[in-house]
C-alpha cells in the first residue's frame, strides 16, 4: 500500500518488530514518510538516542561514525569546524539542511557543520548519491537534513555542562511547554575552547535555536523555527553571525493528499577586525509541495521551489545576486514486490541556462528478510556567485569572473542489498560509482611581476566509486553493536591520478552496554582511515590510523546522569590532513532533566 503523510506506516514495512533499526522513520529519500526498512531509496538515520548513547558534543562528531563519509574537524579552520563529503565527492558537493532549509558559513562553499547544536537534533537523515532530482543544486554527492526536536505542550526543562581538555566548556538549557493547540522549545548552547594551539584557535560560540507550533485544525499545522548563532574567534579577530528563520505548514484535505508549504530566510556575515575580508551571504526560500495517493500504485509528489542568494561583499566592493526558479515530480509506484520511483527536477537560471535531472530507483522485497535495491540518477552544483560575477584581489592574484560557467555535474549509480540475518540483526552491502564532470577549477596566468591573474573554468572530471557495508546487531535488551566498512577508489580523469585526502579503506565500529542493576552504560567505539595521497602528482602518501573512544554514565537518581568521556585513547597525534587530532583528551560532565 502507499504510504502517506499522515498515514500509518507499520503495514508498509517489511521489518518486524525486532528490528528497531529498520523502523526508524525517513522522510528526505522520497519526501514522504517511510521506515528504513520499507523506503524505496536506500537512506540512513541517526536518532537522538544513539547520539545521546555516545555522548556526542557536536554535529561532525555524530556523523563520524557513518560509512561511506569522510568528516573532517578542524578547531583552527575559519567557517571550518567540521565538514563532511560523501562516497568520495568533494564537500561542497554534499547539501546541509535543517529542516529542509539550505544553511550557509563555510569556505570553498562547503557548510560548517558545527552551527548546528547538537542539542536540538531529534535525528539526522542521510541520502547518499546524487539527489538534484528532488533537491536541486549541491546535492551531487548526497544529503544530510537534520531534523529539529519538536515542540512540546508538556513542560519540561534539561541541562547539560560538559569540561575537558583544552579548556573546553560546553553549556546547554532547554526547555519545553505549551498547549494542546500552541507548542514549545527553545535551546541554547554555549561553547569555547582553546583548540589545539591556544595562540590561534582559542574560541567561542552562542547557538540559540527554536520551535513554535501551532496547531489551527486537525488538518492543518504550522511549525515556525527561528535561529541565531554568534562565533568569535578572538585571537585570529574574526567573528561570524548567523540569523535564520524558517516557516513550514502542513495541510491535509482528505486521507489520500497533503500540501507542505515553506518559506526561510537564512544570513550569514563574516568580518575582522580591519574590515578587509568583510562580506554577508542571504538565502531566501518558498516551496509548495503536493502528494496525492492514486489508488493503491501510484503516490504521486510535485513541487515549486524558488532560491535566490545575494552576496554583499564589503572587502571586495561587490553587490551580486542570482534567482533559480524550479520544478520537480515524482511518481512511488508500488507493483508489490517491487516498488518503482521515477522522478525528475528542472532548475532555471538566467546566465546559465536550465539543469533538468532525473532519477530512477527501484526496490525488491525478494522475501521478507531481503531486499534489494538499484538507482540512477543526475545531479549538479551551480557555480558560486563569487565565480560567476566577482573580480578581486586574493594576494598576488587578481582573481576574475566568469560569467560563462556552466554547473557542475555527475551521474550516479547505487545498488545495494539489505539482508535481516535474525531477530535484531540485519546487514547491508551496496556499490556506488559517480562519474564527474565540468568541475570547476582555477588556471593561473603568470607573466612579469604580479599581480598575476587567475581564472575559474570548467575543465576537470573525475570518478569516485567503491563498496560499503553495514552490520547492526542487537544482541539482546542491554547489548547492541555496529561496524562499517567503505571501500573507496577515485580518480581524476584528466591526469589519470588518485585524488587527494580520500582513504582507500575506512572502518568504523561500536559497542553499547547497559548495566540496569548500576543505572550506567557503557560505550566504546573505533575508526580506521586508510592511506591516501597528500598531492595531485600522488607522490606523497600518508599513514593509516586508527582511533579508540570509550564513554561511561551513570543516572544519579531520577533526573540527573554523570559521564566521563575518553577521546583518543590512545593519543594518536601528528597526523597531517587531521588538524583536531592531537593526542588523548577528556571529557566530563552532567545532565539534568525534568
Amino acid at each position: 500500500a502507499v504510504v502517506l503523510v499522515g498515514a500509518s506506516l507499520g503495514e508498509a514495512s517489511a521489518a518486524g518488530p525486532d528490528d528497531p533499526a529498520l523502523d526508524k522513520i525517513v522522510v528526505t529519500a522520497t519526501k514522504t514518510p517511510h521506515t528504513l526498512g520499507d523506503v524505496p531509496v536506500a537512506a540512513e538515520v541517526i536518532t537522538r538516542e544513539e547520539l545521546e548513547a555516545r555522548n556526542v558534543q557536536t554535529l561532525q562528531e555524530a556523523l563520524e561514525q557513518q560509512a561511506g563519509l569522510i568528516v573532517e574537524s578542524n578547531s583552527s579552520g575559519w567557517g571550518d569546524k567540521g565538514k563532511v563529503s560523501i562516497h568520495g565527492m568533494d564537500q561542497r558537493h554534499t547539501l546541509v539542511l535543517v529542516d529542509g532549509q539550505r544553511v550557509l558559513g563555510g569556505h570553498q562553499d562547503g557548510i560548517d557543520l558545527q552551527q548546528i547544536s547538537i542539542g536540538m537534533v531529534e535525528r539526522i537523515e542521510i541520502l547518499k548519491g546524487p539527489a538534484s532530482a528532488l533537491y536541486g543544486s549541491d546535492a551531487m554527492g548526497g544529503v544530510i537534513n537534520i531534523i529539529t526536536r519538536p515542540a512540546s505542550e508538556k513542560p519540561g526543562f534539561s541541562g547539560t555542562l560538559t569540561m575537558g581538555s583544552r579548556s573546553t566548556t560546553i553549556g546547554e538549557v532547554s526547555a519545553s511547554g505549551g498547549s494542546e493547540k500552541v507548542r514549545t522549545r527553545i535551546n541554547y548552547t554555549y561553547r569555547e575552547s582553546d583548540g589545539v594551539d591556544k595562540e590561534f584557535d582559542i574560541y567561542e560560540e552562542h547557538i540559540l535555536q527554536g520551535t513554535v507550533s501551532l496547531d489551527l485544525s486537525e488538518r492543518v499545522d504550522i511549525d515556525l523555527k527561528p535561529y541565531y548563532s554568534f562565533h568569535d574567534m578572538r585571537e585570529q579577530e574574526r567573528r561570524q553571525e548567523r540569523i535564520g528563520f524558517n516557516a513550514l505548514a502542513g495541510w491535509r484535505p482528505d486521507d489520500v493528499s497533503s500540501w507542505t508549504f515553506r518559506g526561510s530566510v537564512f544570513d550569514y556575515s563574516q568580518w575582522t577586525l580591519d574590515r578587509t575580508t568583510d562580506y554577508g551571504l542571504r538565502n531566501y526560500e518558498m516551496e509548495a509541495g503536493y502528494s496525492r495517493a492514486l489508488g493503491d500504485t501510484h503516490l504521486v509528489t510535485a513541487g515549486y521551489q524558488l532560491w535566490s542568494q545575494e552576496r554583499d561583499d564589503e572587502g571586495k566592493n561587490m553587490q551580486i545576486d542570482q534567482v533559480l526558479h524550479s520544478f520537480y515530480v515524482q511518481d512511488e509506484i508500488d507493483l508489490s514486490p517491487v516498488v518503482l520511483v521515477l522522478g525528475g527536477r528542472i532548475d532555471m537560471h538566467d546566465d546559465w541556462g536550465e539543469e533538468f535531472n532525473p532519477r530512477a530507483a527501484i526496490k525488491y522485497s525478494a522475501t521478507d528478510d531481503l531486499t534489494l535495491r538499484a538507482s540512477v540518477g543526475t545531479a549538479f552544483k551551480a557555480p558560486s556567485l563569487l565565480k560567476l560575477y566577482g573580480d578581486w584581489m586574493m594576494g598576488p592574484y587578481m582573481v576574475y569572473a566568469n560569467p560563462d560557467l556552466e554547473p557542475e555535474t555527475s551521474i550516479g549509480y547505487q545498488a545495494g542489498a539489505q539482508y535481516r540475518v535474525s531477530d535484531g540483526v540485519s546487514a547491508s552491502v551496496s556499490l556506488f560509482r559517480n562519474e564527474i564532470e565540468n568541475l570547476i577549477a582555477t588556471r593561473i596566468v603568470k607573466m612579469g611581476p604580479p599581480p598575476w591573474e587567475m581564472y575559474w573554468e570548467n575543465v576537470d572530471e573525475a570518478v569516485t566509486q567503491g563498496v560499503e557495508v553495514n552490520l547492526a546487531s542487537r544482541v539482546n535488551d542491554n547489548i547492541s553493536a555496529r561496524l562499517g566498512y567503505t571501500y573507496l577508489d577515485t580518480e581524476n580523469k584528466l591526469t589519470g591520478r588518485e585524488l587527494t585526502y580520500r582513504p582507500d579503506h575506512k572502518l568504523t565500529a561500536g559497542i553499547d552496554v547497559r548495566i540496569p542493576d548500576a543505572d550506567a552504560r557503557l560505550h566504546f567505539e573505533t575508526s580506521y582511515t586508510g592511506e591516501r595521497w597528500e598531492n595531485d602528482d600522488n607522490t606523497v602518501l600518508l599513514d593509516d590510523y586508527w582511533i579508540f573512544s570509550v564513554s561511561v554514565a551513570k543516572e544519579i537518581g531520577e533526573y540527573a546522569e554523570v559521564f566521563v568521556k575518553v577521546d583518543n585513547v590512545f593519543d594518536k597525534k601528528d597526523i597531517e590532513d587531521e588538524y583536531d587530532i592531537d593526542g588523548r583528551a577528556f571529557f566530563a560532565g552532567i545532565k539534568m532533566s525534568i
